[in-house]
């Protein structure tokens, strides 16, 4: 009899791993990483939520359709923009307009610069599963489980001359990165200065703007206003990802502009060899 019971509980085991797999994967996964070039990546759990922004929200543009999107797998994002010094270790030149120093993000990258510098991440590392985050993932990470216009609360006031209670304390923008509070050096500051959001990413509103890998259509001579436009704002989408169009779309807002542009669901989009003061970016891990 004892020698039955103490088969049986390892068979059972064998038998609920082979079933629930992911589910057991995900269990033991690390909450997080450092990479070979000191990078920390923090787990960002598979789930879904609602991605946009409702009719409501202040500050909201009509490309920013609410949908519900589902994440199936879990992935792994930096827990800050790429930094200078991060960069520098794999890339040279340094192509930063404000070169201050190897913990402020790297600025002035086209999303073909991003590109080439996750290639070379790769390379180091002898894998493939660097990239840009999806604009999903993106927006995903952001809102950490909220679905306030910021992760932290919503917008009260687009001024750059007062305080934006839900986002002074977790985002550099117009009125604390020099701007107003105090008056001084515009510019961007250091990662990891401020509050992270409950799942432990700074920066996430604020400092630089950050490419992803979606591509999108540009707004044309006879659809002025129309903004990014892409197929995946679909109710009940999976894993989506944008591939047709000539630009690329930009999250989160940059140090120099104020509230509205630091919402969860602001997007925008260049083309993809631009480069400007305020673009950086941060990537993701494929578990």
């Amino acid at each position: 009899m004892r020698l039955k019971s103490l088969f049986a509980i390892p068979f059972f085991l064998l038998i609920f791993v082979l079933i629930n797999g992911s589910m057991i994967s995900d269990l033991f996964a690390q909450n997080s990483f450092i990479n070979k070039i000191g990078m920390k990546f923090i787990l960002i759990p598979a789930g879904s939520f609602i991605m946009g922004s409702p009719d409501s929200e202040k500050g909201r543009q009509r490309h920013e359709k609410q949908h519900r999107v589902i994440i199936t797998k879990s992935f792994y994002m930096s827990e800050t923009e790429v930094t200078q010094g991060q960069w520098n270790r794999l890339v040279s030149p340094n192509p930063s307009s404000f070169k201050l120093g190897n913990y402020y993000p790297v600025d002035t990258v086209s999303w073909y610069d991003a590109i080439e510098f996750i290639r070379f991440l790769n390379k180091r590392e002898g894998t493939r599963k660097y990239r840009l985050p999806t604009e999903a993932e993106w927006e995903y990470a952001c809102r950490a489980g909220s679905q306030t216009a910021f992760a932290t609360g919503e917008v009260t006031t687009f001024s750059c001359k007062e305080p934006e209670p839900a986002l002074v304390d977790h985002a550099w923008y117009c009125f604390n990165s020099g701007g107003f509070s105090p008056a001084g050096d515009f510019k961007p500051h250091p990662v990891k200065l401020l509050k992270p959001n409950k799942w432990g990413l700074y920066d996430m509103h604020g400092n630089v703007q950050e490419w992803v890998q979606d591509a999108c259509e540009w707004r044309t001579i006879w659809s002025v206003g129309a903004g990014t436009i892409t197929r995946t704002y679909v109710d009940g989408i999976t894993d989506p990802l944008e591939t047709k169009g000539d630009h690329r779309v930009v999250r989160g807002g940059g140090w120099f502009q104020n509230s509205k542009y630091q919402r969860c669901a602001y997007r925008t989009n260049y083309k993809p060899v631009a480069r400007r003061n305020s673009l950086g970016f941060r990537i993701v891990r494929e578990q």
